[in-house]
């Protein structure tokens, strides 16, 4: 499953979050009823990443072949394995933000879901608008491409 889109969407004060109806949709004709939630930083700016739980498990799968003794692998288990919380989707679509993720990510009332390759982000939407401004720039650079080697 490939998401694709960034959308606008409001957190409730309960700190649900009605999941964008496209991904929803795509996410349904997998069966998929719940989502795992973690931190994540993206170029030093705090988001959230929302998985499936196979993508999750795939992503897991990857972790349990390193050397679970390394010291950075420790941190990064700390931080965004220690930190995620499994969701199920309500009977409207919508997901409850753990506080401490909603804290984490700092987001209020206003958010904007955003597609990646295998997990969609959740930003605090006026993060994500100089994030996104911040990468449209840094595309206008000539040597962008040739420095991603796509």
């Amino acid at each position: 499953m490939v998401l694709t889109g960034q959308f606008d969407h409001s957190i409730d004060d309960k700190g649900r979050v009605s999941v964008p109806v496209r991904f929803r949709e795509a996410l349904e004709r997998d069966q998929v009823d719940s989502l795992f939630i973690t931190n994540s930083l993206i170029n030093q700016e705090r988001c959230l990443e929302l998985y499936t739980p196979a993508e999750w498990q795939r992503f897991i799968n990857k972790i349990k072949e390193r050397n679970r003794f390394e010291a950075n692998l420790q941190r990064f288990q700390t931080f965004y394995i220690g930190g995620a919380h499994e969701v199920q989707f309500d009977n409207q679509g919508r997901v409850l933000i753990p506080p401490k993720l909603r804290e984490f990510a700092r987001l209020g009332r206003e958010v904007t879901f955003a597609a990646a390759i295998d997990c969609f982000q959740l930003w605090n939407r006026e993060l994500f608008t100089r994030v996104f401004a911040d990468a449209e720039e840094a595309i206008r650079d000539p040597e962008f491409f040739a420095k991603l080697n796509l």
